[in-house]
C-alpha cells in the first residue's frame, strides 16, 4: 500500500446514529471525531486479526489430529 494513498470519508450522523457516535466517543475518552473513528477501525482490525490466528491455529490442530488419525496414531479418549 502506498503512502500517499488517501481514502477520503465525510460522514454526517443523523437522528439516533447521533447519540450512538457520541455514546461510543465519551466511552472511548477522544475529542475529535476523526480520532474516534480511526479509534474503531483499529480495535475492529485487531479483533479480525486475532481471529484469523485463532481460526489458523484450529485448522493446523484439526490438520495434526487428521494425519495422525490417518497413521493410526490417534486415538479418540470418548
Amino acid at each position: 500500500m502506498s503512502p500517499q494513498r488517501k481514502i477520503p470519508i465525510r460522514i454526517d450522523f443523523k437522528g439516533k446514529e447521533i447519540r450512538k457516535f457520541e455514546v461510543v466517543k465519551k466511552h472511548i475518552g477522544l475529542k475529535q471525531n476523526t480520532e474516534v473513528i480511526r479509534a474503531l477501525i483499529a480495535e475492529k482490525y485487531n479483533e479480525i486479526k486475532l481471529l484469523e490466528k485463532e481460526q489458523r491455529a484450529r485448522r493446523i490442530r484439526e490438520e495434526k489430529a487428521m494425519k495422525w488419525l490417518e497413521e493410526g496414531e490417534y486415538k479418540c479418549p470418548m
